[in-house]
């Protein structure tokens, strides 16, 4: 199940989106619908995100319901961090931001590294 916590940080609306131990398509579907919803409370370009990959699954099927979330929040995100990864996750997931044409998300191994280098964005 999703987790998504949000939270203001130096002036910065902050949305943390827990995916970590999601492993089948249907739970992404809910938790990318959950996802939306609370994304689109907010003013586009207004959002700096966290997303936890930590034990995550990717298929094909996966791999194509995060591009086409990546797609619908880009108009919403400043800029992302990406945390819980590892050589393989990286890699499919810098495939998804290069379809996707997203330049505005980096990589960090911790919640607390993704803040610090999130609040030196502008």
């Amino acid at each position: 199940m999703v987790h998504i916590d949000e939270f203001m940080h130096d002036g910065k609306n902050f949305m943390y989106i827990d995916f970590s131990r999601i492993a089948a398509s249907d739970e992404y579907i809910h938790a990318l619908e959950k996802i939306r919803q609370a994304i689109e409370k907010h003013a586009e370009n207004s959002l700096y995100t966290i997303i936890n990959l930590e034990y995550t699954m990717f298929d094909t099927t996966i791999k194509e319901l995060v591009a086409q979330y990546m797609e619908y929040n880009k108009p919403y995100v400043k800029y992302g961090i990406i945390i819980g990864f590892d050589g393989i996750k990286k890699t499919i997931v810098n495939s998804i931001l290069k379809k996707c044409g997203r330049n505005n998300i980096g990589f960090a191994f911790t919640k607390k590294q993704a803040i610090e280098l999130l609040l030196q964005q502008q």
